[in-house]
């Protein structure tokens, strides 16, 4: 192979990595949003297994608020932060974790977003009551 066949493939090479990175970074960020909120919602659900009440903020699966019952933390610290460098949150309204509207992500994956990255906490814990009961049975 001579010196221009070889700079005329790395130069291609270099177009298609430079056309292929950043949907690899966007959908890589995605689907650690979409792991870090199903981690969030498992820790809710073992934090209401384990109290008996409703969790309503993040911070308390970290960090024991004086319920009783409380064997956290429940998840690591490092999941607070998503992929964009923000943080997730709580809407209880909706009773939903996900990014809040206003956060470092783009607009479209926080609350209310065409694609929002959220996951409903309640309904989350009803179908893993459930699909338990059907194991026990």
């Amino acid at each position: 192979m001579t010196r221009i066949q070889l700079v005329i493939v790395v130069a291609i090479a270099a177009v298609i990595a430079t056309i292929a990175a950043p949907r690899a970074v966007k959908m890589s960020r995605i689907s650690r949003a979409e792991y870090d909120i199903l981690t969030i919602a498992t820790g809710f659900a073992q934090y209401r297994a384990d109290t008996g009440q409703e969790c309503t903020k993040i911070e308390a699966l970290l960090e024991d608020p004086g319920v009783t019952g409380w064997r956290g933390p429940y998840i690591d610290k490092k999941i607070i932060r998503n992929p964009w460098g923000g943080t997730y949150e709580t809407e209880l309204k909706s009773q939903k974790i996900g990014i809040p509207r206003g956060d470092k992500a783009p607009d479209q994956y926080e609350f209310g977003g065409s694609e929002e990255i959220g996951f409903n906490f309640v309904d989350f814990y009803s179908t893993l009551v459930n699909s338990v009961s059907l194991l026990v049975y």
